[in-house]
């Protein structure tokens, strides 16, 4: 089993208040979620106007199922950002193996 992680940061320089950043964070969370079935978090900086970080996880059997997704969730972030005035100031992607799950032989879930 692997786990997809991904990170982004934005500058959001036309945000003049809360309600204005979380109207540019709520459609990106519920888009993401919707279309690419993935979780999606504001996960730091939640008091600052002008900066925001999601957090995003996705899971699959092997890096090549998620590697793809991963992709296509960056396209979509960074056209979101451009639609909307926003820069990503940073962005890191992650692809962690979780053990033998699933595997033959695996000892996961198995009674003690």
């Amino acid at each position: 089993m692997v786990v997809a992680l991904a990170v982004y940061e934005f500058h959001l320089p036309g945000c003049r208040g809360l309600k204005e950043k979380r109207s540019f964070l709520r459609p990106l969370k519920t888009r993401l979620r919707g279309d690419f079935e993935i979780s999606a978090a504001e996960v730091a900086h939640q008091d600052l106007l002008q900066r925001a970080t999601l957090g995003i996880a996705a899971v699959g059997p092997d890096p090549e199922a998620l590697e793809p997704l991963l992709q296509r969730v960056r396209d979509f972030v960074e056209a979101y950002a451009e639609e909307n005035g926003a820069e990503i100031a940073s962005e890191l992607h992650e692809l962690v193996g979780f053990g033998d799950v699933g595997e033959p032989g695996s000892s996961f879930g198995a009674p003690d």
